[in-house]
C-alpha cells in the first residue's frame, strides 16, 4: 500500500514537472517573440513605406500573439501597435467606398451611391473598432507595468523609448477610432470622455522630441471645443506652429493633424493651408528613421484632398500636385507676357 501510494506520488510530480515545463517553454518562446519584434523587427518596421505590407501582415500577426496571451506573455505593447496597423487598410478600403459614394451621387447613380455609402459604414465600424482595441491594449499596458490610467494623475517615468511610442500611437488611434465611429453612424459607440484623456496623456512626452505633435493634440482639442474665438484663434497658431517644429525633424504629422482639424471643422482656409505646407516639403527631408509614420500622415492628407477634389472638382485629387487647386491659378507673369508681346 504503501508503494502504491509512493508511485501515485512520484506520478502525479512527473505529470506536473511535465505540465509546468510545457508552459515555461511556450512562455519562453512568446517572451522571445516579444524581445524579437521589440529589438529587431519594429525599428525595421518604422523604417518602411510600404503600408499595404504592415497592415497585412498585422491582419496575420495580431492572433499569433494573442495566443500568447495565456501563459502570461505581455502580450499588450505588441497587439496595441498590431490592431493600429491592421486597421489601416480597413480605414483605406472606407475612404475608397466613400469616394466611390460621392462621384455616384454626382453622377446621378442614386442607388450605387446609396449601396457604397452603406459599405463605407460598416468599414469605418471595422476600422473604428480595430483602433479602439489599439488603445485599449494601450491602456492595459501602463496600468499593468505602471498602474498609470491613461490620461489620468501623475505621468509614469517611463524606462523605454518603445513605451513612449505606445503611448504616441496608443493617442493616435483613439483618435482615428472616435472619427471611424462618427462617419459610420456611431456603430462603434465610443466613449467621448477618451479625447480629454489622449490629450492628457501627451503630458507624458516631450513636445520637441515627438515633433511637435503633443502640442498639437492639444491645440485640436481647443479648436473642435473652443471656450472662446479667442482660444480657438491661438489654437490654429499653435497647430500650425507645431507643424513647422516637425518639418525641422523631417516629420510631418503636425501638418497632418492641422488638415484633420480643418477638415472637422469645416474651415477651408486652413485645409488648403495644411495641404500645401505638408505637401511642400521635399521626400528627401523625411526622417528615414520614422519613415511609416510619416507615410501613414501622408496618406491620411491624400485621404483629405481626394475628399476636398471631389467636393470642388467632382474626382479624386491628381497624384502629384494635389495642394494646387484649379480655382487658385496662378496669374499670368507680367515678365513673360511683356517678352510674348515684342515677338
Amino acid at each position: 500500500m504503501i508503494f502504491y501510494k509512493k508511485l501515485l506520488a512520484c506520478s502525479l510530480a512527473i505529470a506536473s514537472s511535465l505540465m509546468l515545463s510545457a508552459c515555461s517553454k511556450d512562455q519562453l518562446i512568446g517572451n522571445g517573440l516579444r524581445t524579437y519584434t521589440i529589438d529587431h523587427a519594429l525599428p525595421i518596421i518604422l523604417k518602411t513605406d510600404d503600408i499595404l505590407m504592415i497592415c497585412h501582415a498585422n491582419d496575420g500577426f495580431a492572433p499569433i500573439v494573442k495566443a500568447f496571451t495565456r501563459f502570461n506573455v505581455e502580450t499588450d505593447l505588441m497587439l496595441a501597435f498590431g490592431y493600429a496597423g491592421s486597421a489601416i487598410c480597413t480605414e483605406n478600403q472606407a475612404v475608397e467606398k466613400e469616394l466611390w459614394s460621392s462621384l455616384s451621387e454626382k453622377q446621378g447613380w442614386t442607388d450605387v451611391a446609396i449601396d457604397a455609402r452603406i459599405a463605407q459604414q460598416l468599414l469605418n465600424r471595422d476600422a473604428g473598432t480595430k483602433q479602439l482595441n489599439a488603445y485599449n491594449h494601450t491602456v492595459s499596458y501602463f496600468k499593468k507595468r505602471y498602474n498609470y490610467d491613461f490620461g489620468e494623475g501623475k505621468c509614469p517615468k517611463l524606462k523605454d523609448e518603445v513605451e513612449e511610442l505606445l503611448l504616441f500611437v496608443g493617442a493616435t488611434t483613439a483618435l482615428q477610432a472616435l472619427q471611424n465611429d462618427v462617419s459610420s453612424g456611431r456603430l462603434v459607440g465610443i466613449d467621448m470622455g477618451i479625447p480629454p484623456k489622449v490629450v492628457r496623456a501627451m503630458d507624458c512626452l516631450d513636445n520637441q522630441k515627438w515633433w511637435g505633435f503633443p502640442q498639437s493634440l492639444r491645440a485640436a482639442l481647443t479648436i473642435i471645443l473652443p471656450e472662446s474665438p479667442e482660444v480657438e484663434a491661438e489654437g490654429w497658431k499653435t497647430l500650425k506652429t507645431n507643424a513647422e517644429v516637425g518639418v525641422a525633424q523631417g516629420m510631418r504629422l503636425g501638418y497632418a493633424t492641422y488638415a484633420v482639424v480643418a477638415n472637422i471643422k469645416g474651415r477651408e482656409e486652413y485645409l488648403r493651408d495644411a495641404l500645401k505646407g505638408f505637401e511642400a516639403v521635399s521626400s528627401s527631408k523625411i526622417n528615414q528613421q520614422y519613415l511609416l509614420l510619416d507615410t501613414i500622415a501622408e496618406q491620411q492628407i491624400r485621404h483629405l484632398a481626394n475628399r476636398f477634389w471631389m467636393q470642388m472638382e467632382g474626382k479624386r485629387a491628381p497624384t502629384e500636385g494635389y495642394s494646387q487647386f484649379l480655382d487658385e491659378k496662378r496669374l499670368p507673369d507680367k515678365n513673360l507676357d511683356g517678352m510674348l508681346d515684342d515677338i
